[in-house]
C-alpha cells in the first residue's frame, strides 16, 4: 500500500507502533520520515480531523479506533481490503463531509477568524478589530497603532476544495461604500487543508463600485475564475495571502 494520505501514513505507523498514538506523535513521526511533505500550515490539525471524522462517520467499520482524547489505535477487527480506501480523493471527500454540517453563519466567522490572524500575523504595526455586529456589513476594523484612521473591510469567503470553478459573491448596494476607507477581501478556504488558500482578492471599495457588476437585484457582483469571459478582470487585485497587511497599509496610505 502506498503511503500518501493522511489515513494511509496513520495505519502504517499505528501498524508499526502496536500500540495507541496520540494524533500529534504520528504526524510528527511521519513529518520526520518525510512521508507529508504537502501537509500544509496545520498538518497535525487535519490528522487528527481526519482520524475523529472516520472514526465517528463508520464507527465499528472504521480501520481506527479512539483510545482517548487524539489518540488512536488500530480497529483489530477491520483489515484493509481495498487500498482505495485510503486514497487521496476518497480522503478529501470524507472530510468535506464534516464540514458539510457547519452553517452559513460558523462559516463566515471561520474565515473572518482567518483573515484577522492573517492581518495581525504579517502587520506588526496594525490592529484589528471584529464589530459586535455586522449590521452594515463591516466584518472586520483595521488600523494602524498610533493612528485614528481606519480601513473598515467586509469578507466574502466561500468554502470549497475545487479551485478549477469560478469564484462569485454578492454584495447588497447598501452595504458599499465608495471611498478608501473600505476595502473587500474575497477568499476561498479549503476544506481539505482547513485553512484559506494561498491566494486572495483584496479589492479597495472604489475599484469595486467601478468595476464591479449588478444582477436583477441591485447587488454587486464579484465573478473570478477561468470559466467565466470577464474573469480576468480582477487578477491584479489577487494577492498572496501573506501579502494582505500590507495591502491594508497601503490602503490607510489613500485616506
Amino acid at each position: 500500500m502506498a503511503v500518501n494520505t493522511f489515513k494511509g501514513i496513520a495505519y502504517e505507523i499505528l501498524k508499526e507502533a502496536g500500540k495507541p498514538l496520540h494524533s500529534d506523535e504520528i504526524t510528527k513521526i511521519a513529518l520526520q520520515r518525510g512521508w507529508l511533505k504537502t501537509a500544509g500550515k496545520t498538518p497535525a490539525a487535519t490528522m487528527n480531523a481526519l482520524l475523529v471524522v472516520d472514526t465517528n462517520k463508520k464507527g465499528p467499520k472504521s480501520l481506527f479506533k479512539k483510545t482517548g482524547p487524539s489518540t488512536f489505535a488500530l480497529n483489530e477487527e477491520v483489515k484493509v481490503v481495498k487500498a482505495e480506501e485510503l486514497t487521496e480523493e476518497h480522503e478529501r471527500k470524507e472530510y468535506q463531509v464534516s464540514n458539510a454540517q457547519i452553517s452559513s453563519v460558523q462559516k463566515g466567522n471561520i474565515i473572518e477568524a482567518r483573515v484577522t490572524e492573517l492581518v495581525l500575523l504579517y502587520g506588526s504595526n496594525l490592529s484589528c478589530y471584529r464589530p459586535l455586529s455586522d449590521d452594515e456589513g463591516i466584518d472586520l476594523i483595521v488600523k494602524e497603532r498610533g493612528s485614528l484612521k481606519s480601513v473598515y473591510i467586509q469578507v466574502k469567503g466561500n468554502f470549497s476544495n475545487d479551485f478549477g470553478r469560478p469564484f462569485v459573491a454578492a454584495v447588497k448596494e447598501r452595504s458599499v461604500v465608495d471611498s478608501y476607507s473600505m476595502a473587500f477581501v474575497f477568499c476561498l478556504f479549503d476544506t481539505a487543508k482547513g485553512d484559506v488558500h494561498d491566494q486572495v482578492w483584496f479589492v479597495p471599495a472604489p475599484d469595486f463600485v467601478r468595476m464591479a457588476p449588478k444582477d436583477k437585484n441591485g447587488r454587486y457582483l464579484f465573478v473570478s475564475g477561468k470559466q467565466k469571459k470577464d474573469s480576468n478582470k480582477w487578477d491584479a487585485y489577487m494577492i498572496d495571502k501573506r501579502d494582505l497587511a500590507s495591502r491594508v497599509i497601503e490602503q490607510l496610505k489613500r485616506i
